[in-house]
C-alpha cells in the first residue's frame, strides 16, 4: 500500500471570491475563498497593508540607533530600528528617508535597500523594505502627532548582549540585523 501522498507541482492557492470584513485606517481585513492545489476549496483570513520600512542606521562611529517606543498590541515598549508605513504610491527609499527623520531626527548620506521581508505571510500581506543608512547627520526628531519614541544608540557589542537577554524581540529588527550580518560577516 502506498502511503504517499501524489506530489503536486503548482503550489499556488487561486482566489475564487472575497469578502470584505473591515475597512480601516491601517490595515483591512477580507476573507478569502480559494482553490487549494489538490483542488479542494479552503477560506484565508488575511490582512492588507499598504507596507512600510524599516531602517538599520549607523553612525559614522559604528554605533546603531534605534528606538524606543510603546507598542500599543503587545502592551509592552519595544527597542526597534526606526520603521514607519508606506504613504500611497510612496518610493520606500523615500519613506525611509524620511522615517529616519521623523523617527531620530537623523539623515542619511548614504541609504542602500536591503531586501524585503514579510512579517506574518500566514494571515497578512505587509512587506517591509528593508535598507541601511550611513554617513548621519544628527537633527532633530520630528515624530507624528501620535508617536512618542526616544532615540537610543547603541554600540553592536550592547545590541547583541540586548538580543541575548531578550531585550530586543522585535522581529523587524531582528531579521534586518540578521540580513545585514549575512550580506557583511
Amino acid at each position: 500500500m502506498n502511503l504517499q501522498k501524489p506530489e503536486i507541482n503548482d503550489l499556488t492557492e487561486k482566489q475564487i471570491s472575497r469578502q470584505n470584513i473591515y475597512k480601516g485606517n491601517i490595515v483591512n481585513l477580507v476573507i478569502d475563498d480559494v482553490k487549494l492545489p489538490n483542488g479542494k476549496n479552503a477560506k484565508r483570513e488575511i490582512i492588507l497593508h499598504s507596507g512600510g520600512v524599516v531602517i538599520l542606521p549607523i553612525t559614522k562611529e559604528g554605533n546603531l540607533v534605534l528606538v524606543e517606543q510603546f507598542r500599543y498590541a503587545t502592551g509592552q515598549t519595544l527597542l526597534e530600528f526606526p520603521a514607519g508605513r508606506l504613504n500611497k504610491h510612496e518610493d520606500p527609499k523615500l519613506a525611509a528617508v524620511r522615517e529616519l527623520k521623523e523617527e531620530t531626527g537623523f539623515k542619511a548620506v548614504k541609504i542602500e535597500s536591503l531586501n524585503y521581508i514579510f512579517m506574518a505571510p500566514g494571515f497578512c500581506n505587509e512587506r517591509l523594505f528593508t535598507f541601511v543608512a550611513t554617513d548621519l547627520q544628527a537633527g532633530e526628531p520630528q515624530p507624528d502627532e501620535d508617536e512618542f519614541v526616544r532615540t537610543i544608540i547603541l554600540s553592536p557589542a550592547e545590541f547583541k548582549q540586548k538580543i541575548i537577554k531578550s531585550e530586543i524581540i522585535d522581529a523587524k529588527t531582528l531579521s534586518v540585523w540578521s540580513i545585514y550580518c549575512a550580506r557583511n560577516f
